[in-house]
């Protein structure tokens, strides 16, 4: 099986051009999409304070409900595009896709497209199951998307992982890996709940985003670890799953 994997969107609306001519002849059996697909000021601004106080702020932030119709149709136009291929698309929403209630509404009006953020779909022999948004010290679904780690750790069904060699993990939030270390602050951007997630049950694959740097490929144990790189920025990988195989395209000129 052939899968074009995506990451991390964030209002790239200039990729469809150049990457419908570039996955013209590929032959795809199926699309993965890992979170991220809106992206403002507004957004960042709190999820960095959400990370370095451990709560969302009490700041007001009116433009964003302002531009609820606005991001409904970026879904919407999202979801047209990547149906557009003509195979299945499996996804999870990523932090900035809050409140999620309105990206899965969007989503829930395509026959193709799969949300599996605790919800396991199996397609063709393998299971594709999924943790969607941040994972960070609190709940919250307003202005950033973002799941406890106690809850974050219990959102996917303990049998999903059944069949390990056929069973695939999406992760909007990364594994700690080679790929999310700041060798100089010595830290990690990846969350230790999604390492867990991979010890205890070894899926296949794990294809992780919001790892805004190079794309990249590592293994945790038997699983490799993809990053397709920023959607926004070009970036993205194709995955064959039965020859373990991944290839990162040149990036795309937009």
């Amino acid at each position: 099986m052939k899968i074009a994997l995506f990451a991390d969107y964030n209002g790239g609306e200039r990729i469809w051009p150049a990457l419908e001519e570039a996955l013209e002849e590929q032959r795809l059996d199926l699309i993965a999409f890992v979170g991220d697909i809106i992206d403002t000021p507004a957004r960042a601004e709190e999820w960095k304070y959400l990370l370095e106080t451990g709560k969302p702020s009490s700041k007001k932030r009116p433009e964003l409900e302002q531009d609820a119709v606005v991001e409904e149709l970026a879904y919407r136009e999202f979801f047209i595009n990547l149906t557009g291929f003509g195979v299945p698309v499996v996804f999870v929403p990523g932090h900035q896709d809050a409140p999620v209630s309105r990206l899965l509404e969007m989503a829930e009006g395509f026959s193709n497209v799969y949300n599996v953020h605790g919800k396991p779909f199996k397609y063709s022999g393998y299971t594709f199951a999924g943790l969607g948004g941040g994972i960070g010290p609190v709940d919250c679904d307003e202005v950033v998307y973002c799941s406890s780690e106690k809850k974050a750790s219990k959102i996917l069904p303990a049998d999903w992982c059944s069949d390990p060699e056929h069973s695939i993990l999406l992760a909007h939030t990364p594994p700690q890996s080679r790929m999310t270390l700041d060798a100089g602050k010595n830290t990690h951007s990846g969350s230790r709940v999604i390492n867990e997630l991979i010890e205890t049950c070894k899926p296949a694959f794990c294809l992780a985003g919001d790892v805004t740097g190079s794309p990249g490929q590592d293994m945790l144990g038997s699983t490799l670890v993809v990053n397709p790189g920023s959607m926004f920025k070009g970036r993205y990988a194709l995955v064959d799953l039965e020859q373990h195989r991944v290839l990162f395209p040149t990036q795309l000129k937009m």
